[in-house]
């Protein structure tokens, strides 16, 4: 077998370029959702902010700016419509997944059965827009609420997340957080994550958490939307760099709190500082975690 080569890691000025590029996206998004028709709007004809992750997003954009709905070949059969003859694809990319197989080299399941996979290494695929189809009419959309994430996190992020909230002196707990998927208590200095979810969920959650500590939520005289927007929005950018789609989430949070567009961007810089110290400490402790 041939020796694993090294992935090649973000310099500090990569990173803090993909981060800004990551929360430009973001408040796009936002900005579209807190226009007078924009919810509805949005969640009708981007469909595919709910298919990919923010990487192959911005790829989408790149190639076609005027995109609304963005599926591979097979998805567009299977609904009854057919890329028309001539169309170009708009490249992105896709995770090559392999079985993980134990050491007496039988195929792993999960506890229901179902098989594990690993992601080895990424390949380019081709998808097309709604525009560069022709056949059966697509039914309409109800308007979106925050969808919860689903799957697995990267190995270790939780604990590393975790070992940040804990060094500035919070204990972490998981149980019953209701209505939310979790919250911090200042004065009891406690963090509590929803137990009954996904770890992909479990993770993001955890990192809007540490998010409101390291924002200084306790003791800056801001309004509680404010709070949480800049919470959700370091979450999004930093479980993006990580390779979470967290965008069918955080932009319908996001807006819900901004009610409008200014809102999501007055505390940019600051997002911006701390998800870059988060994304840090990751890829000081985790090295495959966020990688060129």
């Amino acid at each position: 077998m041939a020796p694993r080569k090294k992935r090649k890691q973000l310099t500090p000025e990569q990173r803090q370029e993909r981060l800004r590029a990551a929360h430009d996206t973001l408040t796009a998004s936002v900005e579209s959702l807190t226009t007078e028709e924009g919810w509805r709007a949005l969640i009708r004809s981007r469909a595919w902010l709910r298919r990919y992750s923010l990487g192959n997003l911005l790829m989408i954009v790149a190639q076609n700016e005027h995109a609304t709905d963005v599926r591979p070949y097979g998805e567009w059969k299977n609904v009854g419509r057919y890329v028309k003859r001539g169309e170009r694809g708009i490249r992105i990319f896709a995770p090559v997944r392999y079985r993980v197989r134990g050491d007496d080299g039988e195929p792993v399941t999960d506890d229901d059965g179902n098989p594990r996979y690993t992601v080895r290494s990424f390949t380019v695929v081709s998808v097309f827009d709604v525009s560069q189809t022709d056949g059966e009419p697509l039914p309409d959309t109800d308007r979106a609420t925050p969808r919860v994430l689903e799957g697995t996190a990267p190995p270790q992020m939780w604990d590393t997340i975790a070992d940040q909230i804990t060094r500035r002196g919070y204990t972490i707990e998981r149980g019953d957080t209701a209505p939310a998927n979790g919250w911090v208590n200042f004065e009891t200095r406690t963090v509590r994550v929803r137990e009954d979810v996904d770890d992909a969920q479990a993770v993001k959650t955890l990192v809007h958490e540490l998010a409101h500590i390291a924002c200084e939520h306790d003791t800056r005289d801001i309004r509680r939307a404010t709070r949480e927007v800049e919470a959700e929005s370091v979450a999004c950018l930093v479980t993006a760099m990580a390779g979470l789609d967290s965008l069918p989430y955080s932009v319908p949070y996001v807006a819900g709190w901004a009610k409008d567009a200014e809102t999501a961007r007055a505390s940019a810089d600051r997002v911006l500082t701390v998800a870059d110290a988060i994304v840090s400490t990751l890829t000081a402790t985790l090295p495959d975690t966020v990688a060129a």
